[in-house]
């Protein structure tokens, strides 16, 4: 349900720690003192590299995580324990072999053993310590992170499954909060103990929370939980230290409001504009447009800037607080503001919970997702075919024409059962009328004792699609339900019309996802080409995804969770190749998600 303002006064820190090694195990604390500017103390303070990036320090000192070995590609580290002992920093393999290491004022290792003989040959050797001066924390801006206990709480209700908090190598825990409040934090400061932060931005997770602790292996697929579950593949937050003082396990944890001026939000502007980024928007306004269909406005604090046919995801909660997700097509916006059109289905888990939302009301919302749904052709004939609800991308292609002066031919031919149902169409009419060359077409398939003016009783025929196709020449969309989809599609491909010439609008709906991954099915050797570069390797288990394959023979490609649960790395394959975790989004039968995807065969990959 929509979630009261609150200043989480009840909210208080549970754990410190902090990982003096990136990659590796982390050493809790019961207290330290915050310095502004920087993260805790001897925080990442050394990685280790394997010698297949260079590791390249910018002018501050910061290293990218990318030059380093990292959890999400090399599971092993986490078989490998650390310990502080006053100035010496203690290393033990998973076979009792320890390694010492000597630490100076500033907390970095003054001498070492061969650190390249105590790792073993293979995935993680030869290595190397990084010692470059600075923190190697994930953002160099970001020094602390922070996760709220009541969200995985509620990620483990919702996958029933334990959710161990240190696969998540926070520095900061907390509780208190309320399960996702914490996305409402950023711009924020806080108070805790004698220190001041400022909540950054969140926590985008990835492959590297799949590794249980202690354990090198990959045992909980955390990013296809989040985004099969939850709808989104946040979890957690930065934040920037503004103010130091001392910090103790039971501070209070208060939420100071929004900060001030330039030392606010605006520096993160960027990440904060991320349109998969969850935020809470106020419910601001509803408009009934028919007896289920009601428009709903929001207050988006990430602005209003999409593209038309963009949709949005709403989440929300059902009785049992279990998570509810679904997206809806953004009908239109203003300054700062969103709107959606939602028929209210009796029998539906989300479309009554949202109608029931009084204005006031925040809810959690990400996106604006998908693409525009049409070519930039200025000329050629457009035909938007909806049915019910699936009205609700024409306004915002409509109102799009009209901002650039198109004089493009364009037809709204929209299906309904009764003349009593029409959402969203007096104002397509206007819209169209405004437009040279605009026609609208109604059909109302159970018009009763009274047809609206100009309207068609039945459905459009195929002879009236075919008159509609312009001789094989339209662009067409198509949003409705799905036989409505398919009799129309069959109609236009009949006429003529080229396949990659017809859309419809596919939502992305929750399902639960696999959350295990499984071994390699077979063990090659397999060739892999990528087309793209013409670049050729062969693949064996030891070798990782299709995307670790790519990046060992030096290409980078799209990616991001490196889970399966974000679809950034599809790309199309030719040749035999299986999912070792299951995808969370939809693959066409050609396609592949290379961050999760190994050959069973040889493999051409085209990108």
């Amino acid at each position: 349900m929509g979630v009261p303002v609150t200043r989480h006064g009840g909210a208080r820190l549970e754990t410190i720690c902090r990982y003096p090694v990136k990659g590796m195990t982390g050493q809790p604390m019961t207290d330290t003192v915050l310095i502004a500017g920087r993260g805790l103390p001897m925080d990442r303070l050394l990685g280790l590299s394997g010698g297949v990036i260079p590791a390249e320090a910018d002018r501050n000192g910061w290293i990218s995580s990318e030059a380093l070995l990292r959890l999400r590609k090399n599971a092993e580290l986490s078989r490998y324990q650390l310990a502080v002992e006053g100035e010496v920093l203690w290393l033990t393999a998973p076979d009792g072999r320890r390694l010492r290491l000597g630490l100076d004022a500033d907390g970095l290792a003054a001498s070492s053993e061969r650190i390249g003989d105590w790792f073993p040959p293979g995935p993680l050797g030869p290595v190397r310590f990084e010692r470059p001066g600075a923190a190697l924390w994930d953002w160099p801006d970001a020094p602390l992170s922070i996760i709220n206990l009541d969200t995985l709480r509620a990620m483990a209700e919702a996958a029933d499954v334990p959710v161990d908090p240190r696969r998540f190598r926070a520095n900061l825990y907390v509780s208190g909060l309320g399960a996702w409040r914490e996305l409402d934090l950023p711009g924020h400061r806080v108070r805790l103990g004698g220190a001041e932060l400022e909540i950054t931005f969140p926590t985008e997770r990835c492959r590297a929370t799949m590794v249980r602790p202690g354990s090198g292996k990959r045992d909980l697929n955390i990013p296809a939980l989040l985004a099969s579950r939850f709808g989104h593949l946040y979890c957690g937050v930065y934040a920037r230290v503004v103010r130091g003082g001392p910090i103790a396990v039971g501070d209070r944890f208060t939420d100071g409001g929004r900060g001030p001026g330039p030392d606010g939000p605006s520096r993160y502007a960027a990440r904060l504009a991320d349109p998969g980024r969850p935020r809470y928007a106020e419910l601001i306004r509803r408009t009934e447009e028919s007896p289920t269909v009601t428009t709903f406005a929001f207050r988006d604090p990430a602005g209003s800037h999409c593209r038309p046919g963009q949709h949005l995801r709403l989440h929300l909660t059902d009785d049992d607080n279990a998570p509810l997700w679904r997206c809806y097509t953004i009908t239109g916006t203003d300054t700062a503001e969103l709107r959606i059109s939602v028929k209210r289905v009796p029998d539906g888990r989300m479309s009554p919970r949202l109608h029931d939302l009084p204005t006031g009301s925040r809810v959690l919302l990400s996106g604006p997702y998908g693409e525009a749904l049409t070519a930039p052709d200025p000329h050629r004939p457009l035909l938007l075919a909806v049915a019910g609800i699936g009205i609700t991308p024409v306004l915002p292609v409509l109102r799009d024409l009209l901002d650039t002066a198109s004089r493009r031919p364009v037809t709204v031919l929209n299906v309904v059962r009764t003349g009593a149902e029409l959402p969203l169409w007096d104002e397509t009419v206007e819209l169209l009328s405004k437009l040279p060359y605009g026609k609208p077409q109604l059909y109302v398939t159970n018009p009763g004792e009274r047809l609206p003016h100009g309207a068609r009783a039945g459905r459009p025929t195929a002879a009236e699609l075919h008159t509609l196709s312009v001789a094989g020449t339209v662009e067409a969309h198509v949003c409705g339900p799905e036989g409505f989809v398919d009799t129309v599609r069959t109609a236009l491909l009949s006429a003529g019309v080229p396949g990659d010439s017809i859309t419809d609008e596919r939502f992305h709906s929750p399902r639960p996802a696999r959350l295990v991954e499984q071994p390699p099915p077979a063990a090659g050797p397999f060739t892999v080409r990528y087309t793209a570069s013409g670049t050729r390797t062969t693949w064996t288990p030891d070798t990782g995804t299709l995307l670790d394959a790519a990046e060992s023979a030096g290409l980078r490609l799209p990616s991001a969770c490196r889970a399966g649960a974000c679809g950034a790395c599809r790309q199309l394959v030719t040749g035999p190749v299986a999912h070792l975790s299951e995808p969370a989004v939809p693959l066409a039968a050609s396609q592949a998600l290379l961050c999760c995807a190994v050959p069973v065969g040889d493999v051409q990959v085209h990108a």
